[in-house]
């Protein structure tokens, strides 16, 4: 009869624990949806009156973790916005910086804030120092230096910076095998689309975040534009060589033989010869990308 009695508080005690999850679920998914509801300028002005992570971490005592998580619970409503202003990606860093005072070992607000801010809102300083605090914080997390890899090689133009931290990722627990044969080919071959290329696939095969994925595929064709730009500029000059005249337009390369056929323009443009003489240029990104070539 004790066994059975024992079954039955169990019982109970499971249908009251589930019911109480239940109710906790369910109370947390509308706060998420009322905190959805309100005007974005609402939400971010409460950010920006955020206090210093110093002063919380006194008010909270030992709770920093749950201060923590729920500090960034609402800050990731706000980042959820697509589109930002330029004072908006400041409080969102202002945010990430005071959830990382609270409890510095957050390693996810590192990752998630550097990448968003360094590839998305083009904040790279914040992103650079948000990611530099996660690295004395968080010395053996290797997806922290990779990310300012990206920072400095991709937007600062510093590919010999860009390589001391893919070297320092590299002697981390758990870091990939060709972060080292990376940084040698970002000091080394610092002009090759080739290695820009190779980088940005690797940094796109550690994103998770659909925003972010989708513009890492834009840089990546705007890489493969610069490539393809040279190659073509490439056969010009070939030409000229040849026949001491600029060719009419690009399709005389391939009549001609310069170049077995025109590489399709990655964005859905065209590739047409530029002015002045010689060069080429793509009618759907103008300029061409500096990042590849010694600063």
């Amino acid at each position: 009869m004790r066994v059975s009695n024992g079954m039955a508080s169990i019982r109970q005690w499971l249908l009251v624990s589930g019911l109480l999850a239940g109710l906790v679920a369910s109370a947390i998914g509308a706060l998420m949806a009322a905190e959805r509801m309100r005007p974005p300028e609402v939400r971010a002005l409460e950010l920006a009156y955020l206090p210093k992570g110093e002063y919380i971490k006194i008010a909270v005592l030992g709770y920093r973790q749950i201060a923590s998580d729920l500090i960034w619970l609402k800050a990731v409503q706000y980042l959820g916005e697509i589109h930002q202003t330029p004072e908006g990606w400041l409080w969102a860093y202002h945010v990430m910086d005071v959830v990382t005072d609270i409890d510095p070992q957050f390693v996810a607000v590192y990752q998630a804030g550097g990448t968003i801010l360094g590839v998305w809102a083009q904040r790279v300083q914040e992103s650079i120092l948000l990611l530099e605090k996660g690295v004395r914080h968080n010395p053996n997390e290797w997806t922290l230096p990779f990310f300012l890899g990206y920072d400095y090689f991709y937007e600062l133009h510093d590919p010999v910076a860009a390589a001391k931290y893919f070297r320092m990722a590299s002697a981390m627990p758990g870091a990939p095998a060709y972060l080292p044969k990376l940084a040698a080919r970002m000091t080394v071959e610092a002009g090759d689309p080739a290695a820009a290329l190779e980088f940005l696939e690797r940094l796109h095969a550690q994103t998770q975040d659909e925003r972010l994925q989708e513009a890492l595929v834009r840089r990546i064709k705007e890489v493969l534009i610069e490539r393809d730009i040279r190659f073509l500029e490439e056969g010009v000059r070939r030409y000229h060589a040849r026949y001491k005249r600029w060719p009419a337009g690009l399709q005389e390369l391939v009549r001609k033989g310069i170049v077995t056929a025109i590489p399709p323009e990655p964005l859905g443009g065209t590739y047409v010869m530029g002015s002045p003489e010689g060069t080429v240029k793509s009618t759907a990104f103008t300029g061409r990308l500096q990042v590849h070539r010694k600063p």
